[in-house]
This record gives structure tokens, sequence and C-alpha cells, in this order.
């Protein structure tokens, strides 16, 4: 017995509607963000003609956004030729799409409704979405009242007794504070804030934090005692296609392991890490330890660890906690379709490299230009390098040969015993890649708060500059010892960026 034509073609058509009603959706949210947002001036400060005119401005080169309303890290490069466009929108959708579970085993392949498919979420997660740590683009949503984790995650190093480092038994290296239904999280963890108090030379007092990780749960065994806990943030995403396009070469020639040629000694090294699709031995440039070496390996490893999906980088599913032999294999889990398909992990990257980057402001504030000397003065720029151009390698032609100021070198930098973590590929516990400092003024507007640093430990750029030891500790005394109306300058610098 056949069926008639309009019997068969009455899903399809179904399909392309549900497709065509999605599209539209993705398509709507993004003008509204993009336009409507900005132009209803909620927060926003437009930036006059001149001020977009001096190049100054252009911290982005041509992925400089003038938009500085309550998304300023939010927004796509003008001018994107349609297809980059549509891979940008499709990857919008995804990074704010909040990812549901699957049943474990065909999670991937099931369809719920037309033209949708379950996306497999956990089963043991952090997250359920890109934005759910990455809140506008930026930092995690505001904190929680009484130590609740939000948008922060806690890592896991326990020492092999080789000069290496492994997960704890029974776990993965990041802890897992949630899961799917009929699993239980790994672990319950919330931070204790501890307060210290200190004083400028001039005697202007001030107050630091530190965080301490407290485990309310540990659900699959006790953490050994030498192990190291470390409380980390997400950092901010955007302008991350200019830093993907900077040159190679010429990030390498800044290293001064022995910190010879600085006279501070600031040192600098590059992180080298394994190409997570070919074993490779490659540069590392993303995250906070610089242990992603592209924004297609930083997608898809956010992917896998946050929210416990899988794609075509990291293909296995992953282990529950508690199964000890399949957390011991090499790679874990089993294979499967991937939970997040070619396609989308190609739109989310996309995304990932249009971001555009927030314009310097201030150009006309005297005290913030007085502050932009000091910084220089005080050698910060030492390793957050202002200018840079991009390379002429990046498969995209836009993006080579760009003029832009990030305020970083993407080299690791021993911070100090305050700052001290755990260590990741050849950085030391000490080591962190150098934050670039574009749009830091602009976080409070995004994220409705100010907190700073691999942990949240700071809540003003005054504390964070506080912080910097090791190699950065000869400008972090050359800023205390400035007087009040110099430091105050300095920050109002770091304000407009």
């Amino acid at each position: 017995m056949s069926s008639s034509p309009g019997a068969a073609g009455a899903p399809r058509f179904r399909l392309a509607a549900g497709l065509l009603l999605a599209s539209l959706a993705a398509f709507g949210w993004s003008v509204w963000k993009t336009q409507f947002a900005w132009r209803a001036g909620w927060g926003d400060e437009a930036m006059p003609r001149h001020a977009q005119a001096d190049p100054r401005a252009l911290a982005g080169g041509d992925l400089t956004t003038f938009h500085t309303g309550f998304i300023p890290f939010g927004q796509a490069a003008d001018n994107l030729p349609w297809r980059w466009a549509a891979l940008f929108d499709e990857g919008d959708g995804l990074f704010d799409k909040r990812f549901q579970p699957g049943d474990g085993r065909v999670a991937s392949a099931q369809q719920d409704l037309p033209g949708q498919r379950r996306s497999g979420l956990g089963p043991l997660y952090n997250a359920d979405a890109c934005s759910a740590c990455h809140f506008r683009d930026g930092r995690p949503p505001r904190p929680h009242e009484g130590g609740a984790l939000a948008g922060l995650f806690v890592r896991v190093s326990v020492p092999d007794g080789r000069g290496g480092f492994h997960a704890a038994t029974g776990y993965a290296t990041q802890l897992r504070d949630k899961a799917v239904a009929g699993v239980v999280p790994e672990a319950r963890p919330r931070v204790e804030w501890v307060e210290e108090a200190g004083r400028y030379p001039d005697g202007q007092p001030y107050r630091l934090r530190r965080p301490r990780v407290v485990f309310e749960q540990l659900a699959y065994g006790p953490l050994p005692p030498d192990a190291i806990v470390e409380l980390r943030s997400a950092p901010p995403v955007h302008g991350g296609g200019l830093l993907e396009a900077l040159d190679e070469h010429e990030i390498l020639a800044q290293q001064d392991p022995a910190g010879r040629r600085d006279p501070d000694a600031v040192s600098g090294r590059a992180q080298w890490v394994a190409d997570p699709e070919t074993g490779a031995r490659v540069l590392g440039r993303f995250s906070l330890k610089a242990n992603q070496p592209s924004l297609r390996a930083q997608a898809a490893g956010a992917a896998f660890d946050d929210m416990g999906l899988t794609s075509p980088v990291h293909p296995r599913q992953p282990c529950l906690a508690h199964q000890r032999d399949c957390l011991a294999a090499p790679h874990g889990g089993t294979e499967a379709e991937p939970e997040l398909s070619e396609a989308q992990l190609q739109a989310l990257t996309s995304y990932l490299q249009w971001l555009a980057v927030p314009a310097r402001r201030g150009l006309d504030d005297a005290v913030a230009l007085q502050g932009e000397r000091l910084f220089v003065q005080a050698r910060c720029s030492a390793c957050h390098r202002p200018d840079w151009v991009t390379g002429q390698q990046h498969p995209i032609r836009r993006l080579r040969g760009q003029h832009i100021q990030p305020y970083t070198d993407l080299l690791l930098h021993d911070m100090g015993p305050a700052l001290a973590g755990r260590p990741d590929g050849v950085a030391t516990a000490n080591e962190w890649r150098t934050a670039p400092l574009w749009g830091i003024g602009l976080a409070a507007r995004s994220q409705g708060y100010t907190r700073l640093l691999h942990d949240q430990r700071a809540r003003s750029l005054e504390e964070a500059v506080l912080w910097h030891g090791g190699e950065a500790e000869p400008a972090r005394r050359r800023f205390m010892n400035l007087p009040r109306a110099e430091r105050q300058a300095l920050i109002r610098f770091l304000e407009t960026l």
C-alpha cells in the first residue's frame, strides 16, 4: 500500500517550516541584540564621531565595535559577508542554547521534534550552556550569596610521583557539580572568602580577599591529602579570532625564559600543548593557562568538560564518575555519534572568531591619558603588550594584517605563590597566561558587577593590580609607591580600555 504524495510531503513541509521558524528566531535575536538593545540606549554612551575616527580607538582593528550598551562583548564584526554572518548567527544561537540531557545511549540520534535532536547534556556537567559561564559573552553571571558556584568551577590535580599530575581516583580533573537524573554529582563545592588588610606606603588602607574551597559532598571518595584544588572562573571570549591570527613566530620571539633581556627579570615563555585532533605539539593561546591551541579546540574542550557534550574533537562519551575502569582508560567512555556535530562546532568556532572588540574610550580624558603613561612607566606593559599586527597566514583574509591593542603577550608568567593554582601542561602552579585587557573597563556594565582574576577574588581593578606578584612584583611596587591621585589615574586608564 503506497502513501499519497500529500501524505509523504507533509512531514517534509513541517520540517522545512520548523527550520524556517528556527532560523527566523535566531535572526530576530541577533537583530535585537545588535541593533535594538544598542539603539535603545540601555546604559549606552555612544562615542562621538570624531572619537570613532581616531585610530587609537580601534582596539580590534577592523573588528572594533562602538556599541557600548549592556552587551558590549556580544557584537559581530561589521559588514560580514553573508556566509560568515549566517555562521555567526547560528553559532550565537548555539552559544546561548540550553542543552538538555540525553538518555545515555542514543541521545544524540533520537529525534524529539522535527528538525531537532537530543543533545545529550551530561551525564555529569557544570553548566548547560556556553552563556551560563560566559554571561553576555563576558565573565560568569553575578555570584550567588552563600558561596555557591555560579560560572565558577573547581579543578583538582594529584602528583603522580614522576613530575606529572593526574585526576584524583574516581573523579575527572574538573569536578562536575551537576548531573542528570539518576546520577550523583561528583562534588558540592562552595567558596568561603578570607579577607586580609593592607596599606599603601602613603597610609591609605585596602582590603584583599582570597578563596577557600569547601566540599560539602565528595560523592566518589575522599581527595588525597596532596591534591591541589584550584577555583577557576570563565574569561570573556571577545576578540578571539584576532588572537588566533597573531603570528606564532612573533609570539615566540618575545620569550625570555631567564629574564635576561628585561630590567625587572620579566621572563615569559610559551605554553605547548598536544593538538586534541592530531596529537601534534602546538602553541597554546587560549584559556587561563593557554592550554588550548585554537578556538575550535577551545569550543570543543569547553563543551566536553563543562557540559559533557561529545564532538568530532572529543568523540567519546564522558564516563560516570563511579565507573573506575572507564576513567582509567586512555580516552574514557564509548564512542558514538557526536552530540555536537561538525557543522555545529564550525558555527561555534566562527562565532568566536567574529566577536568584535569594544573600542577604547576616553581619548580626550586627560586623567586617563596620564594613567596610560603611568601604566608604561610602571612597566605593566612588559607583559600586557599593547600593540600587535595580526599575521598573514590565517585562512580568513579579513583577520590578516589587523592593527590591534589586546594588552597581552599570550605568554606564561610566574605571578607568585599568592596566585598559585595547579600545574597545566608546561605551566607551573604559579604561571598564568597574560590576560588580555581590551574591554576590561566595560566588564561591570556587561556583567553587572566586577570580579576579576582567574578565581574572581579581585572585586576591582585596583585589587587585581595588588594581587600581582612574582615577575610582576616590581610593577606592583611601583604602582603602590605612586601618589594616590596617580594610582587613580592608572586605574582610570584601564577603565577606558
